[in-house]
């Protein structure tokens, strides 16, 4: 396999496709009035210097290494050497919860996405008593309502089955 810096090419596409996502919304984002594009610009270029730091920590340098071992201490080159690798079913599985909440936040809203994925990650992956589940994704819905709601009076998205377009 073809290496970059030491460092097989296959290991920067997850980084490299997000940084071409995140520099399209970011491109987006600009089409927007100053106002508008605070936000999403402003996410968009914390996010491009994230995952420069990602990409440059992949890499087998000093510098990678380095970074590697300020960020993220386990993912030391020495640590991850006898490191089991997770099942691409497993992996896949993970994907598919993040994206099964993103789902539910367009359909549903955020305001009942965040508490009912919260729930649902606590009883299922989690594997907690509905009771603390339940009790933990309340807190969640009561604590985003009360920030955004009546602290920051921001209208958190409703969903398109609420009205949201």
């Amino acid at each position: 396999m073809k290496r970059v810096l030491g460092t097989p090419v296959s290991e920067y596409l997850p980084a490299f496709a997000l940084l071409i996502l995140t520099a399209i919304y970011l491109a987006t984002a600009y089409n927007y009035n100053p106002d508008a594009r605070a936000v999403p610009a402003g996410v968009a270029w914390v996010m491009i210097a994230l995952l420069i730091l990602d990409l440059v920590s992949r890499t087998r340098t000093p510098l990678g290494a380095t970074l590697m071992h300020w960020l993220n201490p386990a993912g030391d080159a020495a640590k991850t050497e006898g490191a089991a690798r997770y099942p691409a079913l497993k992996q896949i599985g993970a994907v598919l919860w993040i994206a099964g909440f993103v789902a539910a936040m367009v359909l549903i809203g955020i305001l009942y996405a965040v508490p009912l994925y919260v729930f649902l990650s606590l009883l299922v992956r989690g594997r907690r008593a509905l009771w603390v589940a339940a009790a933990i994704a309340a807190g969640a819905g009561a604590m985003i309502w009360v920030l955004f709601d009546l602290v920051l009076q921001l209208e958190l998205y409703p969903g398109v089955l609420f009205g949201g377009v």
